[in-house]
């Protein structure tokens, strides 16, 4: 079981989730094309090292031991409240946090900024040691071409795809921009392109990444 562990462990520093993935979430956007936005998520959290080990012991169709539990539900909460301790310490934008038990947990968050100053956002909140809460909202400033680039990973690897097994990863972005789109993904488009937002909805973990690029050129 410990050699298991241990191989499980490795593959999840290289996997989407990291160590609690998303579900259920609402992850909003406002996103202005001189570069202000503002972020909104509302998302429960499940460890993934306990989806892992749950999905192993329903393909092997053995339990997993007792012991073992109770070590993976006591790093599960610790891992909860590190990092909640971490974001209260070097970023504050943990709105309001619940650990809920069975390593599951309830996050709200809040970001406001300008990319065009900070040239990169994620939303993931994390230790050095990989630890921490996966949200799949990011975007980058082009300088060069002028755009924003929004690629909010969805999408599983096989890895994850392999240990997570059925997990219920679902959610809902939304997006709402006056800058020019230049393409998009989304599932649905504002009326006209003016009144509404770009909106995805995530299905599970082979639901495709969302992808929008908005001009900040003056003009569109």
């Amino acid at each position: 079981m410990k050699k298991r562990y241990s191989l499980i462990v490795a593959l999840l520093v290289t996997s989407l989730s990291g160590c609690y993935a998303p579900q259920n979430y609402d992850n909003q956007v406002q996103i202005s094309r001189t570069g202000q936005y503002q972020v909104d998520v509302d998302t429960d959290v499940v460890g993934g090292y306990f989806l892992a080990f749950k999905n192993e012991s329903k393909v092997k169709n053995k339990p997993i031991p007792e012991q073992d539990l109770k070590k993976l539900l006591a790093g599960c909460e610790k891992e909860f409240n590190d990092v909640v301790a971490l974001d209260a310490k070097n970023g504050k934008h943990i709105i309001s946090s619940k650990y809920l038990g069975e390593c599951k947990g309830h996050l709200t968050l809040k970001y406001t900024g300008n990319i065009i100053q900070e040239k990169e956002f994620n939303a993931t909140i994390g230790s050095a040691q990989g630890d921490g809460f996966y949200i799949p909202v990011d975007f980058k400033y082009d300088v060069k071409s002028k755009q924003i680039i929004i690629n909010s990973k969805t999408k599983a690897d096989r890895y994850a795809l392999e240990m997570y097994g059925n997990h219920a990863y679902n959610g809902k972005l939304s997006i709402k921009t006056d800058g020019k789109v230049i393409s998009t993904n989304s599932d649905s488009k504002p009326y006209w392109g003016l009144i509404g937002t770009y909106k995805w909805n995530t299905k599970d973990m082979t639901t495709p990444d969302a992808q929008m690029v908005i001009s900040t050129a003056t003009g569109g």
